[in-house]
């Protein structure tokens, strides 16, 4: 696995100091004094599962994976994190390593805030510790729909085509042709969504597209038909 970020950098000042969510430069007032802002490209492991918790992470922009691995290797991709998420709150929290691997999509914009200043921060902020509760309660949502997704549907193919319907309402661009995602993975990155094999994501695409369900694009952006993948779940 690609090593973990070096957190000993210096400030970016090319960055602005204002965060783009405003919910959460609301929430964590005094947050802007004590962050480190840089950018990132595609690719980069900014903690990785096991690792002790150093600080807590804001994904400014661009998108990342948050996944776990098991001792036999064996990769899962729990969510995908999305602008305005807190990454490694509960590991900082608790004291504890870091529960699971976040690695970035494509070029992002992160904030980072050392432990020790995270802790002092929300230990003197109402408004902060509510922030931190908000954030903790959305990431249970996304992770108890993706167990929705794994443990509640029949075979691969449900699993797969409940995710492009997912993804159909939180990423994706509608067209005049249908609707654009532009999800950035991998097909071997698709199936450790759904805890399947490369070759069956890639079976299964190239059956939907058979079905004029979807249009595969080779830059990795699909083009789906919502009312035609919903007619793959009847």
């Amino acid at each position: 696995m690609q090593r973990a970020m070096n957190l000993e950098v210096e400030k970016d000042e090319t960055i602005t100091d204002r965060l783009p969510c405003e919910s959460l430069s609301e929430d964590f007032v005094g947050f802007n004094d004590i962050k480190l802002s840089s950018t990132h490209p595609r690719g980069e492991v900014l903690f990785e599962e096991g690792q002790a918790p150093r600080g807590v992470y804001v994904l400014c922009s661009g998108r990342a994976k948050v996944s776990i691995t098991s001792s036999e290797g064996k990769t899962v991709i729990l969510r995908l994190a999305k602008p305005g998420d807190l990454l490694g709150v509960n590991s900082v929290l608790k004291g504890l390593p870091y529960d699971s691997t976040v690695e970035t999509l494509e070029r992002s914009r992160i904030d980072f805030v050392q432990r020790a200043d995270f802790l002092k921060l929300i230990d003197k902020s109402k408004a902060a510790r509510v922030g931190v509760t908000k954030t903790l309660g959305n990431e249970l949502s996304d992770v108890v729909e993706h167990a929705r997704l794994l443990l509640l549907s029949q075979n691969a193919q449900e699993k797969l085509v409940r995710l492009l319907l997912n993804w159909c309402d939180e990423l994706g661009e509608p067209t005049p042709e249908g609707i654009r995602l532009n999800h950035g993975l991998t097909n071997e990155e698709i199936a450790q969504m759904i805890c399947g094999s490369r070759e069956t994501v890639s079976r299964l695409f190239t059956q939907l597209k058979e079905k004029q369900v979807v249009r595969l694009n080779p830059s990795g952006v699909l083009l789906c038909y919502r009312a035609a993948l919903k007619s793959v779940l009847r």
